[in-house]
C-alpha cells in the first residue's frame, strides 16, 4: 500500500495522479482536515502532525507515503530517520523542473502557504541547485482557503477570478521565466493561471 497525505483537498491531485499511473497497489489518502490549514502552524506543530499522519498511515499499512502538502515536505529533514525512510517530499523535482524552465540564473517566482514562503522552503531548494537564480516568494494562504472552499479551473466565482487576476499581474511584472505553484491546493486552479500568465512557465508540483 501506498499512503498519501495532505491537509486538506490539495494533495487529491497527486493521489489521483498516482492512481493513474499505479495499477498494482492499492493506494490510501488521509486528509487532515482536522488541523488545516499547515500553512499558518508553527514548525513544531507541523513536524508533530506530519509525524502523527505517518504513523497512521503506517498502521493502515502503507509501505511507502507521499507527502503531498509543499509545507509539510519543507520540515523532511526534522524527520526521523525511520520516517525519512518510508516518507518522500514533493518540493525537489519542482525545483528541478523551474530551473530546467528558467535557465541558469534565471527568475522564478513561488506561489505558496506563508509558512513555507517564510521558511523560503523552495528558494533553498533552487538555490542549492543554482545559487545564481533569482527566486520571489508570495505567501498566499487566502488561495489555499479558496481551494478548500471550492475554487476550481472549472468552478470560479468573480471576486476568485479578480484575486487571480491581481496575483498574476504580480508574477508578470517579477520577470519570472517559471512559477511554481509550491502548495498542491493551486493544482486545482492550474488552468486559470496558466491562461493569465501566458509564456510563462507554470510548474504544477503536484503533477511530478
Amino acid at each position: 500500500m501506498i499512503g498519501v497525505f495532505d491537509s486538506g483537498i490539495g494533495g487529491l491531485c497527486s493521489f489521483e495522479r498516482l492512481n493513474k499511473i499505479i495499477k498494482d497497489e492499492e493506494l490510501v489518502y488521509l486528509a487532515d482536515r482536522g488541523n488545516a490549514p499547515y500553512g499558518t502552524r508553527t514548525r513544531a506543530e507541523i513536524i508533530s502532525l506530519a509525524k502523527r499522519n505517518i504513523a497512521k498511515l503506517r498502521t493502515l499499512g502503507a509501505r511507502k507515503i507521499l507527502i503531498a502538502c509543499c509545507t509539510a515536505s519543507g520540515i523532511y529533514g526534522e524527520l526521523d530517520e525511520d520516517e525519512r525512510a518510508i516518507a518522500v517530499p514533493i518540493i525537489t523535482p519542482a525545483a528541478e523542473a523551474a530551473l530546467n524552465k528558467a535557465g541558469k540564473g534565471g527568475k522564478i517566482a513561488v506561489i505558496s502557504t506563508m509558512f513555507t514562503a517564510k521558511n523560503h522552503i523552495f528558494k533553498n531548494e533552487i538555490l542549492k541547485k543554482d545559487e545564481t537564480a533569482t527566486v520571489t516568494e508570495y505567501g498566499e494562504q487566502l488561495l489555499v482557503e479558496l481551494v478548500e472552499l471550492g475554487a476550481s479551473d472549472s468552478a470560479l466565482l468573480p471576486r476568485e477570478a479578480e484575486y487571480l487576476d491581481k496575483l498574476c499581474g504580480k508574477i508578470t511584472l517579477s520577470g519570472a521565466a517559471a512559477l511554481i505553484l509550491g502548495c498542491t491546493h493551486f493544482s486545482h486552479l492550474a488552468e486559470e493561471i496558466k491562461k493569465r500568465l501566458g509564456s510563462i512557465a507554470v510548474i504544477d508540483t503536484a503533477a511530478l
